[in-house]
């Protein structure tokens, strides 16, 4: 994927610890931005499972169906980042 300029403003004190971990800024902040995205994909998997956990037998086939949904959305989500 090609990368786009943006620009962002950061608290110094955490700007001066991403300076101290290496000099490729935009690298560092790619990869903190995306395994953050990847957290919230998966906290997202975890509430939807949890609620199919608390379900009745009536409600979990469409629960089921739209938790399959949700996770093809995910690994798209991840195949495209």
């Amino acid at each position: 994927m090609a990368n786009r300029s943006i620009s962002v403003s950061l608290d110094e004190g955490l700007l001066a610890e991403l300076d101290a971990q290496g000099a490729n800024r935009s690298a560092l902040v790619s990869e903190a931005l995306a395994d953050w995205l990847a957290r919230r994909r998966v906290a997202a998997l975890n509430s939807a499972y949890a609620h199919l956990a608390s379900l009745e037998a009536a409600d979990l086939q469409a629960a089921a169906e739209a938790a399959v949904a949700m996770g093809l959305e995910a690994m798209a989500a991840d195949a495209d980042g």
